[in-house]
C-alpha cells in the first residue's frame, strides 16, 4: 500500500501499480464500436450483517446467475454491465483488498457472470464505485472533509424516508486510491471481462475545496499557499479552481493508466466523463469512450445537448448515454426515483435520440430483492433494445453533416463569476434548442478545438455568453473569419481572458467592431430591431423584444452597421414594464471582416430563449445563423419543432443518412421534462437535402423501402410516411 509521504509527495503513478499482466502489443476490446446495447444491473445493496436495517432482506441468497443473464440476453442486450465493488464498499467477488458481500456466501459472482457471458456470446464490464463508499469512509483518513474538518457526508434524512440516503465522500487525493488500484488489479488480473466502468468521481469532484490533510499539503506543496477558507473561495476560488481541475485530471488518466497497465485489453470509462465544471477537457482523455447518464426530468432537448457535448469531448468514436428504467419525480433527478417502470415509447424515444447523435445506450435497472429482475422492465425494454438494432447498420456512419457550432467554454464555466457561468449554460442550452426545433444541424466544440483550428466543417460558430476566452482561441476565431466563416457573439463573450481576469474590452473587439461602454441598469430592456435585414426577416420593426430577467451589454460601434438598438423599460408601471426609452445605445450590429461575417448582441440571446422559449428570440438566433453562415443549411426539414433532424454523410460510401426522431409525445424538450405517456404520429414531414449530399435514391430504413422524392434545383425534397418515433432515411 502506497504511505502517507508517497501522497504527500504527489500521489503514485504506475510505478506504484503492480507490473501488467498481458503484453503492450495486446490489441484493445472493440466492442464499443459494435453497436453494443448494455444492461447495467444494478446492486448498491447494503450487507445484511452488518450495513443492513431491521426487515432488509437477503437479496443475494436466491440469486439466480444463468438466469439473470438470460433475461438480459432476451431482453436484445448484448452487453452486461455488472457490479463489482459498489457504494457501500461490499465487494461480489472473492476479494482480499475489499469486503465480499456476506450473501454470496463462497460464490463468486464475476466468475460466474464471466462464464455465462462468454458461453452467450455478451460482453462484460464490471462496474466499481469511485469516491462515494461507505466502508472506505469509516478510514478517518480517508475521508474527504470540509473546512472544520469533519468527514462529508451527502444524504437526505427526512423521517417520511424509510432509510436515510447517505453518501458519505472519500478522497481520491488520500489513500483510498490506492485502496481503488488494489480492487482494479485483482479484477483485471483475476477475470476474464472486456472493460471496466468506473463511477462516481463526482461525489469527490464537487467537494471544492476538500480541506483534508493530504489535499492541504498538496495544495501547500504546489502553490505555496493554504487552501482558501470557504469565504474566500466563493469570492475568488479561481486559483484553487486551477489545480484541482489539474488534480482531477492527474487522479482519473493515473486509474486508467494503471488498468491499461495490467491489462492492456481492457477498456474504461468512467461517469461523467467530462461534462462538470471542475474538469477540464483532458479529463476524459485516457477513457476509451466518453459516458453520461441523463434523467428526463432535464428536458429532452438537454439530453441532444448532452450527446453533442460527449461526442466534442472524444469525436472519432461512440459515447454512451444512460437511459434510466426509474421513473423519477419532475424538476428532480436520482433522489426522486421511484420503482415505477417508464414506457416503451418514452425507452425507444430516448435511446433513438442517442443512436440518431452517433452514441449508444445503456439501459440501467436493479435486482428485485429476491435476486430476480422485474419481468414488467424487461418486457418493456426488449422492443426498445430491438428497435436499436434493427436500426445500427445506419448509425454513426460517416460524420455529421456540418453547419452551425456551439463553442463550449469550459474556461467561462469554471473561471468566470457565478452569475456569468449560469448565463453561459444558459446560452448554449437556448441556441441549441432554438437551432434543433427550426432543424438546422449544429454541433458543440470545444475550446481545445477552436484553438487547434479544427472547425469540424462548421459555417459558422455561435460564442454565446462565453465570457471568458484565452487568447488562442481568440486569433483561431479571427483567423476562421477571415477564412470565410461567420460568427454570432453576445453578450460579454471575452470580456474576460481564459484564466478569468477581467479585460477593459472585449477581447474580440476588433473583430466585433465595438467596444464595450458597460452594461444597462434594469432588467425587461428590450432589443429594438430598426432595419431591413436578413436578421430581421419575420420579425417586426419598431416593436421592441423584451430580453426579460436579463442585462444587455452596452457598445460603442466604431465598424459596424447598426441594425437594432436598446430600449430601456417604463419605471412604475405595476403591471409589467413596457418600453419606454429609446437610447439610441447598439444593441444588434453586423460587418464583414475579410471574407466572413460577424454578427454582435449586447443580449444573451441563447440565454433568454432558453428561458422564456420566446419565439421572436428564436427567429432571431435563426436568421443570424443563416446569414453568419453566407448559405443556408445543407439539410432542414418541414416538420413540427418537435421533430429533430440529424445528418450524417459517409464519403467512402457515397450515402448521406437522416435520423429522423419524433419526440412530440414529450412535448417541447426545454427545462423541467414532461411526462411522455404516447407517441404521437406525425404526418407530412418533408426532407430538404442539398444534391451535394444526395445522389441516389431515398430509402427509408430497415426495410429499404422507396420514399417519394424530386429534384428542385440545388435541394432533394423527400416526402416521408407518418413518423412515429424514429425514421431513418438512407440516400445512396
Amino acid at each position: 500500500m502506497i504511505n502517507r509521504r508517497d501522497f504527500l509527495a504527489g500521489g503514485v503513478g504506475l510505478a506504484g501499480a503492480v507490473g501488467p499482466s498481458a503484453s503492450a502489443s495486446t490489441p484493445r476490446s472493440d466492442w464499443f464500436r459494435k453497436s453494443p446495447r448494455v444492461f447495467l444491473l444494478d446492486f448498491q445493496m447494503p450487507d445484511p450483517v452488518d450495513q443492513g436495517v431491521p426487515g432488509m432482506p437477503h437479496f443475494f441468497q436466491k440469486l439466480d446467475p444463468p438466469r439473470l443473464v438470460d433475461a438480459i440476453a432476451r431482453a436484445n442486450a448484448n452487453v452486461l454491465l455488472i457490479h463489482a465493488k459498489d457504494n457501500q464498499g461490499n465487494a461480489y467477488y472473492n476479494t482480499k483488498v475489499s469486503h465480499k458481500h456476506s450473501d454470496l456466501g463462497d460464490r463468486d459472482l464475476m466468475a460466474d457472470v464471466s462464464r455465462l457471458c462468454r458461453e452467450r456470446g455478451l460482453a462484460l464490464l464490471f462496474y466499481v464505485q469511485l469516491s462515494r463508499e461507505r466502508r472506505s469512509f469509516t478510514h478517518p483518513e480517508r475521508q474527504a472533509r470540509d473546512a472544520q474538518g469533519r468527514g462529508v457526508v451527502f444524504g437526505k434524512t427526512n423521517p417520511m424516508l424509510v432509510s436515510a440516503e447517505e453518501s458519505p465522500v472519500v478522497c481520491m487525493n488520500g489513500p483510498h486510491r490506492q485502496y481503488t488500484k488494489d480492487i482494479l488489479t485483482e479484477l483485471a488480473r483475476g477475470y476474464d471481462f472486456d472493460g471496466f466502468w468506473l463511477d462516481c468521481y463526482n461525489w469527490w469532484g464537487r467537494v471544492n475545496p476538500c480541506y483534508c490533510d493530504f489535499c492541504r499539503a498538496a495544495y501547500q506543496r504546489d502553490t505555496g499557499k493554504a487552501i482558501p477558507n470557504p469565504k474566500q473561495y466563493r469570492e475568488d476560488g479561481r486559483d484553487y479552481m486551477r489545480w484541482r481541475r489539474a488534480l482531477n485530471t492527474r487522479i482519473m488518466q493515473e486509474l486508467c493508466g494503471h488498468i491499461h497497465g495490467l491489462n492492456p485489453r481492457l477498456t474504461v470509462t468512467h461517469n461523467a466523463s467530462g461534462v462538470a465544471t471542475w474538469v477540464d477537457w483532458e479529463f476524459c482523455g485516457g477513457d476509451d469512450y466518453v459516458t453520461h447518464e441523463f434523467h428526463f426530468s432535464e428536458g429532452h432537448n438537454e439530453l441532444a445537448l448532452l450527446c453533442k457535448r460527449n461526442l466534442a469531448l472524444k469525436p472519432d468514436v461512440p459515447f454512451e448515454i444512460e437511459i434510466w428504467r426509474f421513473e423519477n419525480g419532475r424538476g428532480t433527478r436520482a433522489s426522486g426515483r421511484a420503482y415505477q417502470v417508464r414506457n416503451t415509447p418514452v425507452q425507444i424515444t430516448e435511446m433513438s435520440t442517442v443512436a440518431a447523435h452517433g452514441g449508444f445506450a445503456q439501459y440501467y435497472d436493479q435486482v428485485r430483492p429476491d435476486g430476480t429482475l422485474e419481468e414488467r422492465s424487461l418486457t418493456i425494454l426488449a422492443p426498445a433494445f430491438a428497435a436499436l438494432k434493427s436500426r445500427q447498420p445506419w448509425v454513426g456512419k460517416g460524420d455529421p453533416v456540418p453547419y452551425a457550432a456551439l463553442l463550449w467554454s469550459k474556461a467561462t464555466e469554471a473561471f468566470g463569476p457565478a452569475e456569468s457561468r449560469e448565463l453561459h449554460a444558459q446560452a448554449v442550452s437556448g441556441c441549441h434548442s432554438a437551432l434543433i426545433e427550426r432543424h438546422l444541424p449544429v454541433s458543440v466544440i470545444s475550446e481545445r478545438d477552436a484553438a487547434a483550428g479544427r472547425w469540424r466543417g462548421a459555417k459558422v460558430v455561435v460564442a454565446d455568453s462565453a465570457e471568458c476566452l484565452d487568447g488562442d482561441t481568440i486569433a483561431a476565431l479571427d483567423k476562421f473569419v477571415q477564412a470565410g466563416g461567420g460568427l454570432i457573439v453576445t453578450h460579454r463573450t471575452s470580456m474576460r481572458d481564459g484564466n478569468g481576469d477581467a479585460r477593459d474590452d472585449f477581447g474580440l473587439a476588433n473583430l466585433l467592431g465595438v467596444s464595450y461602454a458597460g452594461m444597462t441598469e434594469h432588467w425587461y430592456g428590450f432589443l429594438n430591431l430598426e432595419s431591413r435585414h436578413r436578421l430581421s426577416e419575420g420579425l417586426p420593426l419598431d416593436f421592441p423584444m423584451t430580453v426579460f430577467k436579463t442585462l444587455q451589454v452596452k457598445v460603442t460601434a466604431r465598424e459596424a452597421e447598426i441594425l437594432g438598438t436598446i430600449v430601456n423599460p417604463m419605471p412604475g408601471f405595476q403591471m409589467g414594464y413596457p418600453p419606454h426609452e429609446h437610447t439610441g445605445i447598439p444593441g444588434l450590429v453586423v460587418r464583414r471582416h475579410g471574407h466572413g461575417r460577424v454578427v454582435y448582441a449586447g443580449a444573451a440571446l441563447g440565454a433568454i430563449y432558453a428561458g422564456y422559449s420566446h419565439a421572436d428570440n428564436r427567429q432571431l438566433i435563426e436568421n443570424a445563423v443563416q446569414w453568419a453562415a453566407g448559405s443556408p443549411p445543407p439539410v432542414t426539414a418541414r416538420a413540427p419543432e418537435t421533430v429533430e433532424v440529424l445528418a450524417w454523410h459517409d464519403a467512402a460510401s457515397r450515402r448521406t443518412i437522416l435520423h429522423v426522431v419524433n419526440r412530440t409525445g414529450a412535448g417541447l424538450g426545454q427545462g423541467e421534462g414532461p411526462v411522455m405517456h404516447e407517441a404521437i404520429p406525425v404526418h407530412g414531414i418533408q426532407l430538404r437535402v442539398s444534391t451535394g449530399l444526395a445522389r441516389g435514391a431515398a430509402k427509408a430504413q430497415p426495410g429499404n423501402r422507396n420514399l417519394p422524392a424530386r429534384v428542385d434545383g440545388e435541394w432533394m425534397l423527400v416526402d416521408l410516411p407518418p413518423v412515429s418515433i424514429w425514421e431513418v432515411v438512407e440516400i445512396a
